[in-house]
């Protein structure tokens, strides 16, 4: 079966398409959760471009997402991630999202340019568009 691996950007952006089938076959990690929400909160309070309820709404749907999606957390990888993201020139951040895919062998799912140019050299990367167009949308 195939797992794909998805990162904070690519769940907010999924989640903004009205897409969410493709997290029953999902895995994140727990800090995803937090960067999504943050996304949220940034676009309400910071940039304005959420009202109220519809922040609101995607807090509520970002935890369904998170009570569908398995959920990794790097505790014990912590020198792995870190040599990575030194190697990579990434933040922690993402190279927690980009070690844990190449672990286990997911494809990683991200809208983040950067990741998706690192990722890429190791494991096999796909946007949320990419992703939408697989599922018709």
């Amino acid at each position: 079966m195939i797992m794909y691996f998805y990162d904070a950007s690519s769940i907010v952006n999924l989640i903004k398409r009205g897409l969410i089938k493709p997290f029953s076959n999902g895995i994140s990690l727990d800090l995803a959760l937090y960067e999504s929400l943050n996304a949220i909160w940034k676009e309400y309070q910071l940039l304005k471009k959420l009202d109220k309820d519809s922040a609101s709404l995607f807090v509520d749907i970002i935890e369904a997402v998170f009570n569908v999606v398995r959920v990794l957390s790097i505790r014990g990888l912590e020198k792995e991630i870190f040599n990575l993201a030194s190697k990579e020139g990434l933040t922690t951040y993402d190279a927690s999202y980009l070690y844990i895919a190449l672990k286990n062998r997911f494809i990683l799912v991200t809208d983040d340019e950067k990741l998706k140019n690192k990722a890429s050299k190791y494991v096999k990367v796909v946007t949320s568009s990419e992703l939408a167009s697989k599922y018709g949308i």
